[in-house]
């Protein structure tokens, strides 16, 4: 029997897999670009320390395995290896013979055979042990050998049995109070109580799957408000899961926008600006959050794992008003508060200054904006422009992701929170080296900026 499947595994290897039908031996280079597949910038987050993700320690695997299995499968699965191999040991002759040992034996080879390979070849691994959860199927396997042959050996199966449920229930009891973030679970072989412990030492919710959450929330606290959430990926793929309408309330922008939501890794790094060679990012952990504007927070395991932060004031839910422009119809609704080449808009409850403008070309939006904004009090100013003054905001229309659509430009900007005095405002061309070309130009005081009041009980815009 040895014999014949030493024949036929690599026959039907090669049998079914086209790659190698041109050459069986390119099987060799294809295991060598497995093993060293991942390159990616950036470190990996492990114990509590930066480690480079291509010379990870030999224990990674199975450090991970025992922090994140629970205890009822992994107790049993040790338990099941350690029959298994002792039995081995102790009866190689009956290894063949025997089916329970046997079989036990190719499921322990599956468990371990796969990190040996990866500690000898030294393979990339990153984020968890992601790369090799296959490896959990032949741990349950051989807990439930261990469990048989346990309670079979002490004659005591009723105990035995009683002492697995009950850890399954435990278990499950804690999924329920994890629920929905069943995906980021710890047992108790590591600190689970020390605030921001699991954040600062080991990946939580790396793909982000709390990200849904924050947006369900503001659903629900502003369920006819029109709310704009700084764009991520991870926000991005829980976002377009919402309904069509949801979607069309809950606007994703890279600029510009009323809250934040940080989920999954991104709650974890801080990143630094990119120095050193290309690709070659520096990173550093987030060891303390910053809740002071926080909408939301959850927290497993009293470790943040999701926070909705505003970044600017968002109106209560009795109430439907701007925060952004995304039509002309919106922009145009605001209280006008100057006409000039782009007519000038203020919005209550709302730090913004709307630019407008009908029968617009490509020529009129192609000057750069000045902003200019004088404070009541100087010592409002950042350091570096209190000898001017007043605070430059110059910007492009781009930048601040205006609108040019079927003859009409529109755009709006954050006006600073500080009181303002006044405000000058227009565009200009360069014309050479230091000399400009002012378009037009328009000065508003800080008065005539303040929101007139809300009543609740008006309507949307």
């Amino acid at each position: 029997t040895g014999a014949v499947f030493a024949l036929a595994g690599p026959g039907m290897l090669y049998a079914l897999s086209p790659y190698l039908w041109a050459n069986p031996f390119e099987f060799v280079t294809a295991w060598s670009a497995l093993a060293h597949h991942v390159n990616r910038p950036g470190n990996e987050l492990f114990q509590g320390a930066l480690i480079d993700p291509h010379h990870l320690p030999w224990h990674y695997i199975p450090t991970w395995m025992g922090i994140s299995t629970p205890p009822v499968t992994l107790v049993c699965g040790v338990l099941g290896v350690i029959v298994v191999g002792g039995r081995s040991i102790r009866e190689p002759r009956t290894v063949l013979g025997n089916t329970d040992l046997r079989v036990g034996l190719l499921l322990l080879a599956c468990l371990t055979l796969p990190v040996v390979a990866i500690v000898v070849l030294g393979s990339h691994m990153y984020n968890t042990w992601r790369h090799v959860f296959f490896l959990h199927a032949p741990l349950c396997c051989l807990a439930g050998l261990g469990l048989q042959w346990a309670g079979g050996g002490l004659n005591r199966s009723a105990v035995v049995y009683a002492l697995v449920g009950l850890g399954v229930l435990v278990t499950g009891r804690e999924m329920v109070r994890l629920h929905p973030h069943q995906q980021v679970y710890f047992n108790g072989v590591v600190d689970r109580t020390a605030p921001e412990y699991l954040r600062t030492h080991y990946t939580l919710d790396l793909w982000g799957a709390s990200c849904r959450e924050g947006l369900d929330f503001l659903r629900r606290r502003y369920p006819t408000t029109k709310v704009y959430i700084q764009y991520s990926h991870r926000v991005y793929l829980a976002w377009i899961t919402l309904p069509p309408a949801d979607r069309a309330r809950l606007v994703l922008l890279k600029k510009g926008a009323d809250v934040q939501i940080k989920c999954g890794i991104r709650l974890q790094w801080e990143e630094s600006p990119i120095i050193g060679p290309p690709f070659e990012a520096r990173r550093r952990i987030r060891q303390e959050l910053s809740l002071e504007n926080a909408l939301y927070v959850h927290k497993v395991y009293n470790n943040t794992l999701l926070t909705v932060t505003g970044l600017m004031t968002v109106p209560e839910k009795s109430r439907s008003v701007i925060h952004r422009v995304q039509s002309y119809q919106d922009v145009t609704s605001g209280r006008l508060v100057q006409q000039a080449e782009f007519d000038l808009y203020s919005y209550p409850h709302g730090r913004l200054l709307g630019y407008a403008r009908d029968g617009c070309t490509a020529a009129d939006v192609r000057a750069r904006f000045f902003l200019h904004i004088v404070p009541v009090e100087a010592a409002d100013l950042p350091a570096r422009r209190r000898q001017y003054g007043f605070d430059n905001l110059d910007f492009t229309f781009n930048s601040v992701w205006g609108h040019r659509r079927r003859g009409k430009c529109w755009a709006s900007v954050v006006l600073p929170d500080y009181p303002i005095s006044r405000i000058r405002t227009g565009q200009f061309l360069h014309v050479g080296p230091n000399r400009f070309k002012e378009i037009w130009k328009v000065e508003l005081s800080g008065q005539s900026l303040e929101p007139a009041p809300v009543s609740p009980e008006r309507g949307n815009g």
